[in-house]
């Protein structure tokens, strides 16, 4: 069965949040980032009270509480302003360009503006389905990205399942629980 779909920013930036959600060097920034902002605040907190300047010993103390509350939130925003940003700058010509997936017996037809070729289903990496997208990782280390309310997604699903490949669900993944 052919599929047909077009890309859109917002899908880029999705799978760029599922795939920063799972790496393990950005979650350890933000864990070690919130400690060490946490801990500069909490001695600058403490050395202006001992050094009798309230006010500001109160500032860096509300700056703890505000970092120990909102930290994660803020982080998470910011990431995907920042995603938001090198996608549009880096994929703009992409946006709304139309592509075409056709599945056969061990592999997948695909097609686009800039050409078009078989993934061998050996070439696969896994594949993984979030409540909104297919993402078809490739052992090249790039991804075919699939809205799931672009196409027949019960149909593709299936589909996808005979290639006989890693398949994960994910249909509670979200950013905002993720990070």
């Amino acid at each position: 069965m052919q599929h047909t779909y077009k890309i859109e920013k917002e899908d880029l930036i999705e799978f760029q949040l599922y795939v920063a959600s799972k790496s393990e060097v950005l979650i350890k920034k933000r864990r070690n980032s919130r400690a060490l902002l946490v801990a500069a605040s909490t001695l600058f907190a403490g050395y202006f009270f001992t050094s009798d300047e309230l006010i500001m010993g109160i500032y860096f103390s509300a700056m703890v509480v505000l970092l120990v509350l909102f930290y994660y939130k803020y982080f998470s925003w910011k990431q995907k302003l920042n995603y938001g940003r090198f996608i549009k700058a880096n994929y703009s010509s992409r946006f709304g360009m139309q592509e075409t997936l056709e599945m056969f017996p061990g592999k997948i037809h695909v097609k686009d503006n800039f050409g078009e070729g078989d993934v061998i289903a050996s070439e696969l990496n896994g594949i993984i389905e979030i409540e909104s997208h297919f993402f078809i990782n490739l052992a090249s280390g790039s991804s075919l990205i699939i809205p799931k309310y672009q196409v027949n997604s019960i149909e593709l699903k299936k589909e996808l399942k005979r290639l006989k490949t890693g398949f994960v669900e994910e249909l509670d993944w979200s950013w905002k629980t993720a990070m």
